[in-house]
């Protein structure tokens, strides 16, 4: 009899255990990674970085190194939640919920590279659909937050398009190397050139150049940032070199939501956006003054994975004070774009543009004739950055 009772107790506190991990396990919730308006995600505010992460704990019965990990996060003791993690996995290296759980943890006390390598085992050996789509999600957070926080990064832009009106083919390339010298301030050398098949010295369609140097960069706020370049740089119609000298202060944001990559479990795919952009710089090498303000709404539609279509209108306006007609109009456009399942895959597009020439035959703004074109462009768009 009392050997009967001594079984039933052992299988009662063994059944009891069990409940308790599985119940942490599937009820602890530390992010919400489905949205994507949030651009970081934060276990906690009262972490320190400080703490040296040590495997400092003994070799013990799996449960209980799993209840005390999930111990220590409802405590907020999440450096020690990641050290007893730590040492469950060295004899379960293939549980992929323990490595969901560290890349949070990791997050939380803002060591992105190693959550950003969690979060990539899951993403390349959980059998879990709904794993593997919130560790894809949860990488691209993470790989945000490490260039952000790195001392140096890399960036690159690269636009171009044929023309059908002109029968031109434009590029524009800009690449900067950032080093992050304080909070929201950067410096490093940068390298911009703007390039077309058709312009020639006495027939210009666009103001060519190949500019390099080093600049200055302040972000101001989330939407708004100054950056000063000053550099050398050949214009290439007017065929001289001269001193590149430029300031820019630029403002954009974005309304509304634009999900970028579509899950097993997302029924919705559309999302509406409203992009608007505006800059104002002088251009030493031209002895100009620029001004541009472009507004777009967009319909997305996610079509699985990172992939997506998109269909768009925009407005354009653009002024610079020496009266240039290639470079005073306004534009009215509509257009369709495609981004395939790749990360960074270029974004191609398609877009019929109308545009009214502001500057009339007397020179003067809105005065005498003014031409208007109707033309269709087709390219496609790169914009990339990675750590350094």
């Amino acid at each position: 009899m009392i050997k009967y009772v001594l079984h039933t107790a052992v299988l009662v506190i063994v059944f009891i255990s069990l409940t308790s991990v599985l119940n942490a396990q599937e009820n602890l919730s530390l992010k919400n990674i489905d949205n994507e308006s949030k651009s970081s995600i934060s276990l906690s505010k009262g972490y320190t970085n400080e703490v040296i992460i040590r495997d400092t704990i003994p070799q013990s019965n799996s449960y209980d190194l799993l209840n005390k990990g999930y111990n220590y996060i409802n405590s907020k003791q999440y450096n020690e939640a990641i050290s007893v993690f730590n040492t469950y996995l060295k004899t379960n290296p293939k549980d992929t919920k323990i490595h969901m759980q560290l890349g949070y943890l990791y997050d939380g006390v803002k060591k992105y590279a190693n959550s950003y390598r969690s979060f990539e085992y899951v993403a390349d050996y959980s059998t879990n659909p709904d794993e593997i789509d919130k560790a894809r999600t949860s990488m691209h957070y993470m790989k945000d937050l490490m260039i952000k926080n790195s001392v140096t990064s890399f960036d690159l832009y690269f636009y171009n398009f044929y023309d059908s009106y002109y029968e031109n083919y434009v590029a524009n390339l800009l690449t900067h190397i950032n080093v992050r010298v304080a909070k929201g301030i950067y410096m490093g050398p940068y390298m911009e050139t703007y390039l077309d098949s058709k312009s020639k010295p006495d027939y210009i369609l666009n103001d060519r150049f190949f500019d390099i140097g080093g600049f200055t960069k302040f972000n101001i706020t989330d939407w708004m940032n100054f950056e000063l370049r000053v550099g050398y740089v050949r214009e290439i119609d007017f065929k001289r070199n001269s001193l590149s000298f430029k300031p820019i202060l630029s403002m954009g944001t974005r309304l509304g939501e634009a999900s970028f990559y579509k899950d097993r479990k997302t029924n919705k795919t559309e999302n509406f956006y409203f992009d608007i952009y505006s800059s104002g710089l002088y251009d030493y090498k031209f002895r100009n003054v620029f001004g541009d303000l472009l507004t777009k709404e967009v319909l997305r539609y996610l079509t699985g994975g990172y992939s997506y279509i998109e269909f768009y209108i925009k407005q354009e306006f653009a002024l610079d004070t020496k009266k240039l007609d290639y470079n005073n109009y306004v534009d009215l456009g509509a257009g369709i774009a495609f981004k395939p399942n790749l990360t960074n895959f270029p974004v191609f597009f398609l877009e019929g543009l109308n545009r009214n020439f502001v500057i009339g035959s007397t020179g003067e703004y809105f005065s005498g004739d003014m031409k208007t074109i109707f033309t269709v462009r087709a390219g496609f768009l790169i914009y990339y950055n990675a750590k350094l």
